[in-house]
């Protein structure tokens, strides 16, 4: 340790090159956590919303691929089906099929999505507790660092003998 860093503050070398580290650490994990956390509360609260413009939004892929399946059950049926009433029916019949796959994978979902979305909130919540206590527990050693210099040492005991004095005045002893 120099002498101006222990005259200072008490400089530590390894708790300041930790501390920029665990810094930049967290901020990559909070940034990244952040994106995806908010893309995943956007999906589930537009899940939620009853919004089927929202719902049809997010699950965008996964209705065009049912749809896309009805047409080509559609497409199959008309060119190599017979052309009878019962041909007409089936037709209809795989429309409904493909909005009740619709219907049904959005039923699943919503369940889900309001268990995820909640348990995401408390773990943002304990994450960002934890995040708090490690910043104070940062903030002590500092305190402890510097109190414990040349210079924090000299300011608390020039503290204690001035109580001292104070105190001895104030009961008219030496102290």
């Amino acid at each position: 340790m120099s002498f101006w860093g222990s005259l200072f503050g008490g400089s530590n070398p390894t708790l300041n090159k930790d501390m920029a580290q665990f810094g930049q650490i967290g901020g990559f994990a909070t940034g990244l956590g952040e994106s995806d956390t908010s893309q995943a509360s956007n999906f589930y609260s537009s899940l939620l919303s009853g919004d089927q413009s929202k719902q049809a939004k997010v699950l965008g892929p996964e209705i065009n691929a049912i749809k896309s399946r009805g047409q080509q059950e559609k497409n199959q049926a008309a060119q190599f089906g017979n052309r009878s009433g019962g041909t007409n029916a089936q037709m209809q019949m795989i429309g409904d099929q493909g909005n009740a796959q619709i219907n049904d994978m959005i039923s699943k979902l919503l369940g889900s999505s309001a268990g995820a979305l909640g348990s995401m909130g408390g773990s943002l919540l304990g994450q960002g507790q934890s995040a708090l206590s490690a910043q104070l527990g940062a903030s002590q050693q500092q305190m402890e660092n510097w109190s414990n210099s040349i210079l924090g040492m000299g300011v608390t005991q020039g503290a204690g003998f001035a109580e001292k004095m104070a105190l001895g005045g104030m009961t008219g002893g030496a102290a």
